[in-house]
């Protein structure tokens, strides 16, 4: 397949406070994982970016031809030093890119000058296809000071994806999560990874948190929000003796499942499942997790507090709900039947939708 792959490495990672591009995820920086991806699938793969930050990374590393302009001037310089017609663009901070649907996406480009996935109502212009036929569409936008990634699209014929079109590949919205803030990342190395938000619920035995958990869904679902919950518990899960999976477990089997119509059991013999593991198995069709406990993990968390407690509160805090009077400063604290404004605040923090229109 004549196409170059290019791998946008010119941010300034203001957000992260350090070059995310060389983040490590399973001891291997994110730029390296991003170039391998597209190795698999294209023959030419370059950076767009500094050669003496990136130098030896891929074939070709090459400054922005107009610098300090965010993603688009990487796209810009992509197309101009280019060596085939059409070329992939990658972010450099995408632990999951996958050379399959990058490769599906350029097919997906012919007859149009770009190829752009649209998912849950987002564009995701840095992992999408572009002809050079662009470029000329992408320096006015740059001239005219118009420097959002998506500005030239209109002036461009553009196939975009929706989430059918990937239905093809379990967990295809993990490809376009991209690393932009140190909680991210520090999610990320905790093998906290999600496509879709997750937030926690954490507080005492008996403090409220499935009733609070209850009215949110309820919520959530009236606003047209598919919402997934998993709950934590401390109690041994055991299989039935005598059941197959039992018998395959005493067997010596490490892990047995059980699946069919209505959902899956699964079991193991020692421990328990990662939380991401878990929640990776909730996130295909779900626009956001729920998870009762996991106190510890570095989610997004509602804190809910019993009436004779003081509230704990970290950066990791987005609301506290508690019987207690409110008070002056802090975060956001709330009643436990306020569910309908805990629940802006989780559509306000988590799922607002940016870059719509296709």
């Amino acid at each position: 397949m004549q196409v170059t792959g290019a791998v946008l490495a010119g941010g300034k990672s203001s957000r992260m406070g350090e070059d995310k591009a060389f983040l490590l995820v399973d001891g291997r920086p994110l730029i390296e994982r991003v170039v391998a991806a597209l190795r698999e699938v294209f023959p030419e793969v370059m950076i767009a970016g500094d050669p003496e930050v990136y130098g030896g990374l891929a074939e070709r590393v090459v400054p922005d031809i107009v610098p300090g302009v965010g993603p688009i001037g990487g796209i810009h310089t992509a197309l101009a030093f280019a060596s085939h017609e059409l070329v992939f663009v990658a972010a450099a901070d995408l632990p999951f890119a996958d050379g399959e649907v990058a490769r599906y996406i350029v097919q997906r480009a012919e007859g149009f000058d770009a190829a752009v996935p649209c998912i849950g109502g987002r564009l995701e212009p840095l992992f999408a296809a572009y002809r050079k036929t662009c470029r000329d569409a992408v320096l006015r936008c740059i001239n005219e000071g118009r420097y959002r990634t998506v500005s030239f699209l209109g002036d461009v014929k553009v196939c975009y994806l929706t989430e059918p079109d990937f239905s093809w590949r379990h967990n295809f919205r993990r490809v376009f999560l991209n690393v932009n803030t140190p909680a991210e990342a520090r999610r990320l190395q905790q093998k906290i990874w999600t496509s879709v938000p997750a937030v926690g619920v954490v507080g005492r035995s008996k403090a409220g948190k499935t009733r609070l958990i209850e009215g949110v869904v309820k919520e959530l679902s009236r606003a047209g929000y598919r919402t997934a919950v998993l709950k934590h518990t401390r109690h041994a899960i055991r299989d039935a003796a005598g059941k197959d999976t039992f018998r395959f477990m005493q067997a010596g089997a490490i892990k047995t499942a059980l699946a069919g119509p209505g959902g899956a059991y699964y079991f193991q013999a020692e421990g328990e499942p990662p939380l991401g593991t878990v929640i990776g198995l909730l996130e295909d069709g779900a626009d956001i997790i729920i998870v009762e406990g996991y106190k510890d993990a570095l989610l997004p968390q509602i804190r809910v507090a019993d009436t004779d407690d003081e509230p704990e509160v970290d950066e990791r805090t987005i609301a506290v709900v508690t019987e207690r009077e409110k008070g002056a400063s802090g975060p956001r604290i709330f009643k436990p039947d306020e569910t309908a404004a805990i629940t802006a605040v989780i559509v306000e923090l988590l799922l607002r939708r940016e870059d719509r229109g296709c």
